[in-house]
């Protein structure tokens, strides 16, 4: 969808600034400039390559459809103006020649058929084409002016693959239908008057419930959580202002204004995988064979200070909740408990003093590199945790088992990996919602420098 979005706006922008600039080309008064149709083609894919390229900054892809549409205009007034600035900054620097006329009606006819082209273009897509798009079976938890903008930014966002079946009345709504906030109000959804339960989901087929009532008690959350996970249903929480981390099952996103946390996963292509983990094959194999000297020399180390395995061999949950053994360069004594919170500073007498070393040097995680050779772990994703740690675990936390773990991450990188793991879960969060191939490669290019800096 967001490919086809982009292509459309590509079109309405390349015929906007081609038009324009033939108007503007035809109303100029003098002649000392003259372009040609192979220069102003040029001249207008450029504009339109930055266009869309200011626009894919903004998140402007896919679209989500505002009230009234009116967002969406402003966006476009917004970038045109920068657009058209970087533009004559950039020619003015190359000192080429563009007659001010074709600029000026090129940018102004190629933003107002990208505004009025967006309009009409969402709003055919919306009546003969949205039918063609996956959708959900979305079931709204609220009725009043929080769930009828959410029900309207639905409606008019195909793409986003939502399909709202009706609304769960609260105990003092008397309507039996709620209509959309548009200007005619076409489109309206029956209010269901019964209380949430999971034969209601199975009998409408829900497949995501969306709380759209920002008075909602904590208490009464949790229940409408829980029915959702027995029903086996996604669950989202909707506010107009910061949403509460104890509110957010997942990971939040921006409709129209509103900030939606959820617990549906934007899920990576095949190809990202495929690659991420050929990469993880390819790096693994080749640091562990450059690497062999230096674990030869710390096996000899290890084994002068203290006697026992040179490889500390311990249980983690990886992905999907699946055991392996985990392997580190032993950095505690060998009668320490091997099932226990990992020491928190290196003054921890279980820390033997190669130990001390090793860990701070994160020289004791290399060993791991088998493991991510053995597809056990990836270099890059949420660090794996012990099982007793893991039984532990919430709705929220579990979510760190949904992807492969890893050596190195957000939270290895950031101050708070001083504290437990389980602790800091933002950063896990936030890493399994964004990945992508150029994100794993910058963590691992920041893990490399904060290793080398001693960090």
């Amino acid at each position: 969808m967001p490919l086809l979005e982009i292509a459309f706006d590509i079109v309405l922008l390349l015929g906007g600034c081609m038009a324009g600039g033939i108007l503007g080309h035809l109303l100029q008064r003098s002649h000392a400039f003259s372009i040609s149709t192979h220069r102003l083609f040029v001249g207008s894919l450029i504009y339109s390559s930055l266009f869309i390229c200011l626009l894919q900054g903004e998140h402007s892809y896919p679209r989500v459809g505002s009230l009234l549409h009116v967002k969406e205009t402003k966006l476009t007034l917004g970038i045109s103006i920068k657009a058209l600035f970087i533009y004559l900054v950039a020619f003015a620097l190359a000192r080429y020649p563009v007659p001010r006329m074709t600029i000026l009606t090129g940018w102004l006819v190629s933003t107002a058929t990208l505004a009025g082209g967006r309009l009409w273009g969402d709003e055919i897509i919306r009546k003969r084409f949205a039918s063609a798009f996956p959708k959900g079976r979305t079931l709204i938890y609220g009725t009043k002016s929080m769930a009828r903008r959410f029900f309207t930014a639905a409606l008019h966002s195909p793409g986003l693959g939502i399909d709202p079946v009706g609304f769960v009345a609260s105990d003092r709504e008397t309507n039996d239908v709620i209509y959309s906030n548009d200007y005619f109000q076409r489109d309206s959804k029956p209010v269901f008057h019964e209380p949430l339960s999971v034969a209601l989901l199975h009998q409408l087929q829900v497949k995501d419930i969306v709380v759209c009532d920002p008075a909602i008690s904590d208490r009464h959350l949790d229940q409408v959580r829980e029915i959702a996970h027995e029903a086996n249903c996604s669950f989202s929480f909707v506010g107009n202002e910061e949403v509460h981390t104890k509110k957010s099952p997942m990971w939040v996103w921006e409709m129209d204004g509103l900030l939606v946390a959820t617990t549906i996963l934007t899920q990576p292509t095949r190809f990202y995988h495929f690659t991420k983990r050929s990469i993880d094959i390819l790096c693994s194999a080749i640091l562990i064979i450059l690497s062999a000297p230096v674990w030869a020399m710390l096996a000899g180390i290890i084994q002068l200070e203290s006697k026992g395995p040179v490889f500390f061999r311990q249980s983690r949950v990886g992905e999907n909740g699946k055991l392996f053994e985990i392997l580190k360069f032993r950095s505690m004594k060998v009668d320490a408990p091997k099932y226990a919170f990992s020491p928190v500073h290196n003054a921890d007498p279980r820390i033997t003093r190669v130990g001390r070393f090793l860990r701070k040097t994160s020289l004791d995680e290399v060993p791991q590199l088998i493991n991510v050779l053995m597809g056990d772990m990836s270099l890059v994703g949420p660090r794996p945790e012990m099982p007793f740690i893991t039984q532990g675990y919430g709705p929220v936390e579990a979510t760190r088992l949904t992807v492969p773990q890893g050596i190195t991450g957000f939270w290895q990188l950031s101050a708070d990996r001083q504290y437990a793991i389980h602790e800091s879960i933002e950063y896990d969060l936030y890493y399994i919602q964004n990945r992508t191939l150029l994100m794993d490669i910058a963590i691992l290019l920041h893990t490399v420098v904060y290793a080398a800096k001693g960090i």
